[in-house]
């Protein structure tokens, strides 16, 4: 995603302003580490990895892999050597994979040039980091890493020790290379997930940030509905949807309760929104529709929300879904003929899956309340011979059964 489409607000504006002043720093060749951090779904890698597209470019020597400075040079192939050809590049934007080796991250020997045919050699191939000269490092769950790969937290604590920091490539056979690396670190995190925040992991690596920066939730529906609904397009994009979703709109109705979830229901993470609303268009244009309604929306919120809630909470929001959809259907009253009389019936109706979705919802809450009633000796033990009485609620599948009730 680029910059430009980013929806702004109150609880990402605090990382937005260090984005910008960290993308100042790249230009003005000074170092700048910041970790942000928030619960899961509120945005915190999406606008670093925007972050790409207000980059500036870097004017390098010709083809090297570390990002050397023509007016002055570091790396080993450029340091004895008078005049280079240079070019203009991207600002380096890097990133730390959880599996990483040592070796990916500082650099090992070039394998393809030591199994070369014609000319076989043995030579270095810089790592991710000696590559990221010039620009920035992106580390992703950066608790994870340092709970998991205590090596490569070594290797970080090096860049950011100092400014410029440093890395040192080692293989046997080969020259010890030793040199300065000019390049922020940028990291994200969930405290609130396993393992638990940074500083409680590896104060060390904490303390080398510069800047700790707290994303928070959006708290406004009409941000909620700009972010699910993707609405800041260029014009060129707009052209190109013909064939996508954007044709399928949603009722109003529809629109509303989906862009009032997050907020009002206190989601943790607005992908199970976003979730919802794209599985709504997918069903509504498999059935050869232009508008989505809540038959459509019913068919995908369970599927959407199961594993990102729990069962009372997943059983209120269908609740609250049945209600707003009973609601829409009273709004579109049109007159119905049955046996030569006249009836009103409801123009919208809805699946028959309705009715086993609601039946699933209650049985699974009541169990869950009968388990939690139970004795802490005998949690989840149900005699054999009782049976959980199936509740039906009575729901409207077309205008024939209207007419014979």
């Amino acid at each position: 995603m680029d910059w430009h489409k980013i929806i702004f607000h109150p609880g990402n504006e605090e990382l937005k302003r260090f984005i910008e002043l960290g993308i100042v720093a790249v230009r003005l060749g000074i170092p700048v580490h910041f970790h942000v951090e928030g619960v899961r779904g509120t945005g915190k890698t999406t606008l670093i990895r925007a972050a790409k597209s207000r980059f500036p470019s870097i004017t390098r020597v010709a083809d090297c892999l570390y990002n050397c400075e023509p007016t002055n040079p570091h790396c080993p192939d450029h340091q004895k050597i008078g005049e280079f050809e240079h070019e203009t590049v991207p600002t380096p934007f890097l990133e730390v994979s959880h599996s990483a080796k040592v070796g990916t991250l500082v650099g090992s020997i070039d394998l393809d040039k030591l199994t070369s045919h014609k000319n076989p050699a043995a030579a270095l191939l810089p790592g991710t980091i000696p590559r990221a000269n010039r620009g920035i490092i992106f580390v992703d769950e950066i608790n994870r890493l340092a709970d998991t790969s205590p090596p490569l937290v070594d290797l970080l604590l090096d860049v950011m020790g100092t400014k410029p920091g440093r890395v040192q490539i080692e293989e046997t056979g080969l020259p010890t290379v030793e040199m300065a690396v000019n390049t922020s670190v940028w990291a994200a995190s969930n405290p609130d997930e396993e393992p638990g925040p940074l500083q409680e992991i590896r104060r060390q690596l904490s303390d080398r940030f510069d800047f700790v920066i707290r994303i928070g939730r959006p708290e406004q529906v009409e941000t909620v509905r700009a972010i699910i609904r993707g609405d800041v397009q260029t014009e060129v994009e707009t052209k190109k949807t013909v064939n996508s979703l954007f044709p399928v709109a949603l009722i109003d109705a529809v629109d509303e309760f989906i862009s009032n979830l997050y907020i009002r229901f206190r989601l943790e993470s607005i992908r199970g929104v976003q979730a919802v609303r794209l599985g709504t268009q997918l069903h509504a244009l498999k059935q050869g529709k232009t508008s989505a309604d809540f038959a459509d929306m019913a068919a995908v919120l369970p599927a959407a929300l199961r594993h990102r809630l729990e069962a009372p909470l997943l059983q209120e929001i269908s609740e609250a879904m049945k209600n707003a959809a009973v609601n829409q259907q009273q709004k579109i009253i049109v007159p119905v003929k049955f046996n030569g009389e006249t009836k009103e019936s409801a123009s919208c109706r809805y699946p028959a899956l309705w009715q086993g979705l609601w039946q699933r919802l209650s049985q699974k809450r009541e169990q869950t309340i009968r388990k939690s009633a139970l004795p802490s000796g005998f949690a989840g033990v149900i005699p054999e011979n009782q049976h959980t009485e199936k509740k039906t609620i009575p729901v409207l599948t077309g205008p024939e059964e209207s007419g014979q009730r």
